[in-house]
């Protein structure tokens, strides 16, 4: 049983530029200090945003996403920071969402509302996709600012169209065939699931990858630090958060 605990569902309510993310990431990984990086962060947003509780917000976004480790095991934001180091521009934007999904159940619950849309319809429109995320996660005036500045931020990764007034479709989805990739994007959802064991065809068909183009082939799963099979029969694979302390062994 995974002893990872799981974070609180809102905490994702801000619109997000890529960007601004791959700036975050590049300060992680040139080993700057917590402390470093928030300095750095609200230098680089004065610029960006205006008023001060908007800045806060988002650099506590931010900081959730790259810096922080709440609820996540370190060891697969470690990962993440080796994975961008050789990473292109489009497996950077599938990292941070990785992250996002890991780091924010909020924006996971979100991702698979608009994914399971996009399995029944072409494209959605915003009112209908607001109405969703009420229906899932109660009628409170910051769940539909979250789940208005989640589309705004996957516009602009360039994972959603909105060429079209009040409406969303997906865009083309994004190739990812690199093996090391797909595998520890696979582990993102086990820490925002509210189940602790998915099987590798959940995993594989959460509706949360709608954007992405991925191949069972590129599931290694014998190549994770973080995963472990749990139950194993004919056509079927069950895998959970490997315990950091087994992990050593």
């Amino acid at each position: 049983m995974s002893s990872i605990k799981k974070q609180p569902l809102v905490g994702f309510e801000r619109f997000v530029a890529f960007d601004w993310l791959d700036q975050t990431a590049k300060w992680v990984i040139e080993g700057k200090s917590p402390k470093e990086v928030h300095d750095l962060i609200d230098d680089y947003l004065a610029s960006q945003i205006s008023g001060d509780t908007s800045k806060r917000k988002t650099k506590n976004v931010l900081s959730g996403v790259w810096v922080k480790s709440d609820g996540v095991d370190p060891e697969y934001k470690e990962q993440a920071k080796n994975l961008y180091l050789m990473a292109n521009r489009t497996e950077k934007i599938a990292i941070n969402y990785g992250l996002f999904i890991a780091s924010y159940p909020f924006f996971y619950s979100l991702g698979r509302i608009l994914g399971r849309l996009f399995k029944l319809q072409d494209d959605v429109t915003n009112a209908e996709f607001y109405r969703r995320c009420v229906e899932a996660n109660g009628d409170r005036e910051s769940i539909k600012r979250a789940a208005a500045r989640y589309l705004q931020s996957v516009v602009e990764w360039g994972l959603l169209d909105d060429a079209e007034s009040a409406k969303v479709k997906p865009t083309k989805k994004i190739v990812i065939d690199n093996p090391s990739i797909v595998t520890w994007l696979m582990t993102s959802v086990l820490f925002s699931s509210d189940r602790e064991r998915l099987s590798v065809d959940e995993l594989l068909s959460d509706p949360i990858w709608f954007p992405f183009e991925i191949s069972t082939r590129d599931f290694q799963i014998g190549e994770s630090q973080l995963l472990e099979v749990v139950h194993q029969n004919v056509g079927s694979v069950l895998l959970a958060l490997k315990v950091p302390e087994r992990r050593l062994k």
